[in-house]
């Protein structure tokens, strides 16, 4: 089936075999990974950036503090919607290795029903491999491999919040060496092309003002259309960067314990 992998249990994990899972997730299910980063992530950033140069262009000096209510709940809608469409890819992905499409509607459901213990995952995550980086960073990087899938450990087996960790623990556990390549490779991947665009719309932005109001540009702003293309690319690259992710927990998942179909051979033999 497209989405299952040989198991080889002298196979190691490799930065081909997660990337190549990664990408064919993506390319097998186009509308409803892109669709889903676009709507859920890109597009709530994009307004978010709107938001801001009406501010900055004066046009909310007298803030109230009904707009920071307002300012404040915005924020976590747009928090809630990442952890929604974090938990939606994770689930097209584990759909993607049972062979099938995963629909939008059920990867929505499954993002909604994850939201909450994945926000707390990622707390947890956060403000350990945060106090572990304090202490001379190794042990924040350390920590940082060995829960690098709790999030999607989360969403696929429902193992609870502590039980991610454990189950992240487990399955990094004889190769974390090469789990610290292939996260260091894709974060450096996702920088740079995150950078690249930047350094592009800034270009533009600034010859487009140049163009249509004379050579003297102040505070550049995207066109609409230029907006939109970048929100486009991110939301390439922010699909792509959460489908690495989930895709690191299946090899880890195959790599340990076989496939599903193996899995399952295994209890009722």
């Amino acid at each position: 089936m497209a989405g299952s992998a040989t198991f080889d249990r002298g196979r190691t994990i490799s930065v081909g075999s997660v990337f190549s899972r990664s990408t064919d997730v993506v390319k097998a299910n186009p509308v409803a990974t892109l669709g889903t980063s676009f709507v859920l992530m890109a597009l709530p950033q994009l307004v978010t950036g709107e938001l801001g140069r009406f501010g900055s262009a004066g046009m909310l000096q007298d803030i109230s503090a009904g707009l920071y209510v307002a300012a404040g709940g915005y924020a976590l809608l747009v928090g809630a919607l990442w952890l929604v469409a974090s938990g939606a890819l994770v689930q097209a992905t584990v759909a993607h290795d049972q062979g099938r499409k995963a629909a939008v509607s059920e990867m929505l459901r499954v993002g909604a029903l994850r939201m909450l213990p994945l926000f707390a995952v990622y707390l947890l995550f956060t403000i350990g491999v945060s106090f572990g980086t304090m202490l001379l960073v190794v042990p924040g990087i350390m920590l940082a491999v060995m829960w690098s899938v709790s999030l999607p450990a989360v969403v696929a087996e429902h193992t609870g919040v502590f039980g991610a960790f454990g189950r992240s623990r487990a399955l990094t556990k004889g190769a974390r060496w090469q789990v610290f390549g292939i996260m260091l490779l894709a974060l450096v991947i996702y920088t740079l092309a995150s950078a690249a665009v930047g350094v592009a719309s800034i270009a533009g932005s600034g010859s487009f003002a140049a163009i249509t109001r004379g050579a003297r540009v102040a505070t550049p702003t995207l066109p609409l259309l230029a907006q939109l293309l970048q929100a486009v690319v991110t939301t390439v690259m922010l699909t792509w960067f959460t489908t690495v992710g989930a895709a690191l927990f299946i090899e880890l998942r195959h790599w340990k314990d076989g496939p599903d179909a193996d899995r399952l051979v295994d209890i009722f033999a």
